[in-house]
């Protein structure tokens, strides 16, 4: 069985883990920025200052992306380059990089997407209480309009938010990844419901301010969960796992249906509501609106597969791997 004729061939990156140019280059400072700098949480002491350097050497990366065959390429922009205080004034030499960026891209026959964010949030907008303000989802919008207006005269592919269960989960929930809090699980509930609500949001701005057509997207993550047979119970069992809440509260975010649901259904899992009903914010009909409005792609990341049969007592059960199965190590970030 081989690919079919349309499946894109690409890779993508995200801009603080490549990009480097902070210092000099009109950019802002996002919660990354802060958090390698001054948590001591960053293995040696590193940050992405200069990371790749792609900021740089893009045409050389750009190169070696058509040497090497691809088709499509995924970045995702600072928003912080371009909105260096997320929101108002316009750095126009981080507006000249992506633009620059996206034209050695086409002019080597190569698709560029564009992802909206990949976790660098403007840190003045973090001082204003950043995915726990409402207004986060104005924001989020206006930035996404400034992205359509300067780039969708060539780019017809976007995405707007990468793996909230990671930026609202691993940022401030247990802690791991910038900016380093671990809040009250109520509080990541407000910041999960913003979340979803600045998508709808970058969507409408996105179709609103566009030059032509456009294909939007939505980019949550997860782990896998696979039948461990093809009988028609394991399969269940894998299907009733993979879309249920977890059950330690504590890392509630690591879940495909509570991010998923509201965008693709228009509304909350019931068991999701139900479970987590004592750390809800007020969630109304217009945000489910505004959540689920229409996108063209949804891309799911996934990481870590494990196997599941249905057990003897009805319930879904894991199936160990063989000794010596290969393991992937995530390097987090």
């Amino acid at each position: 069985m081989g690919f079919s004729d349309n499946f894109v061939w690409g890779a993508a990156t995200s801009a603080y883990q490549i990009e480097g140019g902070v210092k000099g280059a009109g950019k802002g400072m996002h919660i990354w920025d802060v958090y390698t700098k001054e948590s001591g949480k960053v293995y040696g002491g590193h940050t992405g200052e200069t990371a790749c350097d792609h900021y740089h050497r893009f045409r050389e990366d750009v190169r070696i992306m058509k040497e090497i065959g691809l088709k499509a390429y995924r970045f995702s922009i600072d928003w912080t380059r371009v909105l260096p205080e997320g929101t108002g004034r316009v750095n126009e030499e981080g507006i000249r990089f992506y633009s620059d960026l996206i034209d050695a891209l086409i002019e080597n026959n190569i698709e560029p997407y564009i992802t909206l964010y990949h976790w660098e949030l403007p840190y003045e907008l973090y001082k204003k209480g950043g995915w726990m303000n409402r207004d986060i989802a104005e924001w989020f919008g206006e930035y996404a309009g400034l992205v359509a207006e300067r780039f969708s005269d060539r780019v017809t592919h976007f995405f707007t938010l990468n793996e909230p269960q990671c930026f609202v989960g691993l940022g401030f929930l247990t802690g791991v990844h910038a900016p380093g809090l671990k809040c009250p699980v109520r509080d990541t509930f407000e910041m999960a419901h913003n979340a979803l609500r600045a998508h709808g949001r970058a969507v409408q701005m996105l179709r609103q301010h566009a030059k032509q057509p456009l294909t939007i997207g939505y980019a949550p993550t997860s782990g896998i969960i696979y039948p461990a047979s093809d009988r028609p119970e394991d399969i269940e069992a894998a299907r009733k796992k993979y879309f249920s809440m977890p059950e330690d509260d504590s890392n509630w975010t690591w879940n495909v249906a509570w991010w998923s649901d509201p965008v693709l259904l228009g509304k909350y899992p019931e068991e999701g509501l139900k479970k987590y009903e004592k750390y809800l914010p007020k969630i109304t009909e217009k945000d489910m609106r505004l959540i689920s409005e229409p996108i063209d792609v949804y891309g799911q990341n996934i990481y870590n597969g494990r196997a599941f049969r249905m057990g003897a007592d009805g319930n879904p059960e894991e199936v160990g791997r063989v000794p010596g199965a290969v393991k992937l190590r995530s390097t987090g970030r």
